[in-house]
């Protein structure tokens, strides 16, 4: 068990007004599965949810604890008090709140503004300002930003605090990992590799913050050399992918066609049909009646 405890906030829920892409472009791809339409959003939930789950996977494998305050299924936008109040009650060592920027109401493509931006709320502890300078050194070494605001007062940015790093007790910071109203890095939203460096970037600040050895997700996997990979293969004419492990309208974003094959990364278990989640980031049916999985 873990002497240390990290509250992981998954920013704004799917509902919440706004907190969305302008419309795309073009059809958007990833690993050759199209999983956004042109002329449809993204919503920024989807990438808080998501780099959140990945953190949570590399705290976990560098024997750090962890602790949601959000809903994790993004249909219900908690309360920043209750939030706030989850950590604190928990006794969270620090909370990294994960979001994705937007100027103005992102109703059309913008090329202002771009990149990496850690928050710190006003008359912040020095713990908050290590943490929050550790976060932008390691997102920075790791990811190609075209440009890095750093470490910031979130008064300085907003004009106000924000509530989740002033009503935290615990050392807090929020990251804003791009902008969604800035296409190149929209759509990095939905791809699931650009997520988990990003988590692995924050894990290592996590890491050095406390004092503990990192470890890569590359070193856990040589100790299990052999393993085999979990395939899926489309065996009905075609079967929808969604956003999310749900059987709703809203989460459908695009279809792949029969015969093609795909990386299983995890299977979703639930009440009724189970799911399986793709390396590509989607979400598709378990149901034999249309796919079938391998091993190799």
């Amino acid at each position: 068990m873990s002497k240390y405890l990290v509250a992981i906030d998954a920013g704004h829920g799917m509902t919440t007004g706004g907190k969305r892409s302008v419309k795309l472009s073009s059809n958007l791809y990833v690993n050759g599965v199209l999983v956004r339409k042109k002329g449809e959003v993204i919503k920024e939930n989807e990438w808080n949810r998501a780099v959140s789950e990945y953190l949570a996977k590399a705290l976990t494998r560098c024997n750090i604890g962890y602790m949601y305050t959000a809903d994790m299924t993004g249909k219900t936008d908690v309360s920043l008090s209750t939030r706030s109040y989850k950590a604190n009650k928990a006794g969270a060592d620090i909370l990294i709140s994960n979001h994705y920027n937007a100027i103005g109401t992102a109703s059309v493509w913008q090329t202002k503004a771009k990149g990496l931006l850690v928050l710190r709320t006003k008359n912040s502890s020095s713990k908050s300002i290590k943490l929050g300078n550790l976060a932008v050194k390691h997102l920075a070494a790791d990811i190609d930003y075209e440009y890095n605001y750093g470490l910031m007062r979130d008064v300085d940015m907003s004009g106000f605090t924000l509530a989740i790093l002033r009503q935290t007790n615990m050392p807090a910071i929020l990251i804003e990992y791009g902008f969604m109203d800035y296409e190149k890095e929209a759509k990095l939203m939905l791809n699931p590799s650009h997520q988990e460096k990003c988590a692995e970037a924050v894990c290592k600040a996590v890491c050095e913050y406390f004092g503990m050895k990192y470890v890569s997700k590359t070193s856990t996997e040589s100790s299990t050399t052999g393993k085999k990979t979990l395939y899926l293969r489309v065996i009905a004419d075609e079967v929808n992918i969604r956003s999310a492990a749900d059987f709703t309208d809203e989460s459908v974003v695009g279809v792949v066609k029969k015969g093609g094959v795909y990386t299983v990364v995890e299977k979703i278990e639930r009440t009724g049909t189970d799911m399986y989640k793709l390396k590509s980031g989607v979400y598709i049916t378990a149901s034999t009646k249309y796919v079938e999985v391998f091993e190799r």
